[in-house]
C-alpha cells in the first residue's frame, strides 16, 4: 500500500508533536486524548481499554523507538491515524528496551472493507525501519513536513 494512501487516514487535527508522557499508562491516555480532540470520536474510554488490551497481549512498542498502538472497535466508523511525537521518550515496553519516541495509534471498526487497517499497519511498520527517516520525522517542524518526509521515505 503507497504511504500517501495511509495518510489519508490522519490530519493535521491528529498530530501530537510533542507528547508529554512519563510512562506507558500516560503515553496511552494521552494519545486517547488526541484521537478524542482530533475526531468526531466520543467514547475515550472504550478505546482506551482496546488498546490496553492490547498491550498486554504484548507491546507494540517494536523498536527503534516506535510503536503501533491499534485496535478494532465499535467506537469508530473509519480507520483513524494518529501520529504523536515524545521528544523525551517513554518507556513503552520495547523489545530493545529503549525510550519510545514516535507513535502510530491506528483504530479501526470491526467490518474493514478491503482491509485498510491490515494493510496501512503494515505499510507504516515498513516504512520507518529506516534510521534516517526516522531522525527526519523527529525533526520535522511540522504536521506538513511530517508527511512529506513520510512519503518520500
Amino acid at each position: 500500500m503507497d504511504i500517501a494512501e495511509v495518510l489519508k487516514h490522519t490530519s493535521p487535527d491528529l498530530f501530537i508533536s510533542d507528547l508529554e508522557a512519563t510512562d506507558k499508562s500516560a503515553a496511552l491516555a494521552g494519545l486517547v486524548e488526541g484521537l478524542i480532540s482530533g475526531t468526531d470520536i466520543h467514547n475515550a474510554d472504550t478505546i482506551l481499554q482496546m488498546l490496553q488490551s492490547r498491550e498486554n497481549l504484548g507491546s507494540t512498542a517494536v523498536g527503534p523507538g516506535i510503536a503501533f498502538p491499534h485496535g478494532r472497535t465499535l467506537a469508530v466508523q473509519r480507520l483513524t491515524i494518529l501520529i504523536a511525537r515524545c521528544p523525551g521518550g517513554v518507556d513503552f515496553d520495547s523489545e530493545d528496551g529503549k525510550p519510545t519516541h514516535l507513535f502510530f495509534v491506528l483504530v479501526a471498526p470491526p467490518q474493514d472493507t478491503g482491509h485498510q487497517y491490515i494493510k496501512s499497519l503494515a505499510a507504516l511498520i515498513d516504512r520507518v525501519q529506516d534510521a534516517d527517516l526516522r531522525e527526519k520525522l523527529m525533526a520535522a517542524g511540522d504536521y506538513e513536513s511530517f508527511c512529506e518526509a513520510m512519503k518520500e521515505g
